[in-house]
Order: C-alpha cells, then structure tokens, then sequence
C-alpha cells in the first residue's frame, strides 16, 4: 500500500527538484532575457553543485565544529552555499565575455562549457579524493543538525525530512528573483536589452553591463539550483556522480515551455519535478508488488526518462507559441545603432 512514508518521500523530493528546477529555468531567463544565449546551464549546475559539495567535504574534514553541532551544520551549509554561487558567477564570465567582447557564437560556447565543466570538475575530484571517481562521496562524513522535524506524523516527517538554511534561502531567492523580474526598474531594463538593444541604449542603458549582470544572475541562479540538488540527494540518498543528469538541458526545456516568464516558469518546473520525484518513489514502491521484481517497470532508469519524454514532447506541441527574446544571441554593436 502507498503509505504516508510513499507520499512523504514524494513530497520530500518534489520540494527539492522543484527548488532546483525553479532556480536552474530562472537562471537561463535571466541570461537570456538580457539577450545572451545559455546553453551552458548544464555546466553552471555541475560547476555550482559540485563547489558546494566539495566545500562541505574539505571544510567538514578540516573543522569538526561544522559537523558536530545543529549551528555549525546549518553555517557549513550557508558558506557552502555562498561558495557554489561565487563559483558559479565566476563560470559565467565565460560566456559572457566571449559572447559580448569576442562576438562568438554563443550555442558553440555554451555547448563548449557544458563539456569543461563536467572535465574539470572531475579532474578537480580526482585530486582531492585520490580515486579516479566521478563521484564526490559525502558518507564519510557524520553530518548532524538538519532542520528535521518530530511531530510524531509519519507523512510530515518524511517530507521535511534533511531541510537545510540553503534549502531555505533557495526559496526566499525564488521569490526576490521573480519580483527582481517582474516588478523593478532592473527587470525592465535587462528585458528591454533581450528586446530591442538598440531602443535601450538610445535611453542611457548601458546594454553589454546589463548582460554581463544578467548571465552572472543567471549562472548564479542555475549554480544554486544544482547545489540544492546535488548536496540533498548526495547526503541522504546516496553517491552523486559529477554531472547534473542533463538537468541543464531539462530546465532549458522548461525555461522554453514556460515561454521565458517569471510566473509561467514556476508552474512548468513544478510538473516537471512532480515526475522527477515520482520515479524514485513509485520505483521502490512497485518492486514491493509481486511478479514486478524483473518487470522493466521496477526499474529506475524508465520512470526517469519521464520528465525527458514530457520535454521533448512539450516542446514539439508548444514551442510554436514560445517567442523568445528578439535580440537573443545577437551580439550588440552601438556603433551599428
């Protein structure tokens, strides 16, 4: 029987995919409002999540107060999550540079990035971990001090189970990237920069800095989404290999579908993480049923294709009705205004 602990563990994982979905589709919003293709939000969740992770490791090796307390927890956590942003910013000056000084094609560079990423923060793991392991293992380390609740519920216990500051802080960041967005004089100026360049400097806006903010705000964004991602389910599922499970492209997709709005992008990340955590739940339920054990049913791998499947499907039946920015991949000139 599906039970209170199936639909906790649902919920646990909508929260968690949801976050990540939300901020990584945000992240190419954000970029690409202000005209910069991003391709490479693959490699801002890898580079963001992996900086994270691997900061909680070597801080929490290093310094036993992190690990041993509820604060010192939550704080390693908070720097972790500050790291991965920092980190992923830095990323981001990648493509914006050559984007906007170099004027090369920015499909080519993001997808040129997605692939460096994922390399060097293998590279980086091998050093630090002596294995030659695409996995950052966190198990070795005693981490107590999760915002976790006891009501003595099953369903509310499991689904808030592990929550963290960066999980936290991660919402609040979705609701000041939305009204940053929608409601500042900011989002109407990057907009007007993925819109009409032209039309934006002729007003006093200095377009190629609006860009550089606005893929920085974006890989920072992606950055975050992928720590969130990959720290929860490195911790309290298992090893995490270093690459973000196409997630990248899954939120480019999403960014699409919700045909790049602030509020539309929110609705489309949430039914694509409800079947993103519908697969490992549903999984380890239906083997349980008998008969099922060597069904291709019971396997992980199927259900995970769900949330691919619905994207590719979403974007043959909606794309004709997405209009992205008009000046998006389009270098700006101001001598050619």
């Amino acid at each position: 029987m599906f039970g209170p602990s199936n639909w906790g563990s649902l919920v646990r994982y909508f929260i968690i995919y949801g976050i990540g979905f939300i901020l990584g589709s945000y992240g190419g919003m954000f970029s690409e409002c202000s005209g910069i293709i991003n391709i490479a939000l693959e490699g801002s969740m890898v580079v963001g999540g992996f900086s994270g992770v691997i900061f909680i490791k070597l801080v929490g090796q290093s310094v036993p107060f992190f690990v041993s307390s509820a604060v010192g927890v939550q704080l390693l956590f908070l720097l972790a999550m500050i790291f991965s942003i920092i980190v992923s910013i830095l990323f981001s000056f990648l493509l914006s540079f050559v984007a906007i000084k170099l004027k090369a094609d920015q499909t080519v560079v993001g997808t040129a990035m997605n692939t460096v990423a994922i390399a060097v923060c293998t590279i980086i793991n091998t050093a630090v971990t002596r294995k030659d392991s695409p996995e950052v293992v966190l198990s070795d380390l005693n981490l107590n001090g999760f915002l976790t609740p006891k009501t003595g519920n099953t369903f509310v216990d499991t689904a808030f189970m592990g929550m963290n500051v960066a999980i936290i802080i991660s919402l609040l960041t979705i609701v000041f990237l939305w009204l940053t967005m929608n409601k500042t004089r900011f989002g109407l100026r990057l907009r007007a920069c993925g819109e009409n360049p032209a039309a934006a400097d002729s007003v006093g806006i200095n377009v190629n800095k609006m860009r550089y903010f606005g893929t920085a705000i974006g890989s920072a964004a992606a950055g975050l989404g992928g720590f969130v991602i990959f720290s929860y389910f490195n911790i309290f599922v298992g090893n995490w290999q270093i690459d973000a499970l196409g997630y990248g492209f899954l939120v480019l997709a999403i960014e699409i579908f919700g045909n790049w709005k602030a509020t539309n992008i929110i609705f489309a990340s949430l039914f694509f993480a409800f079947f993103s955590a519908f697969a490992p739940v549903f999984t380890s339920y239906i083997t349980l049923i008998p008969n099922m054990s060597n069904s291709i049913f019971t396997k992980d791998a199927f259900y995970n294709m769900l949330p691919y499947l619905l994207a590719f499907l979403s974007l043959i039946i909606f794309s004709k009705h997405s209009h992205a920015p008009k000046a998006e991949g389009i270098p700006y000139d101001k001598s050619s205004r």
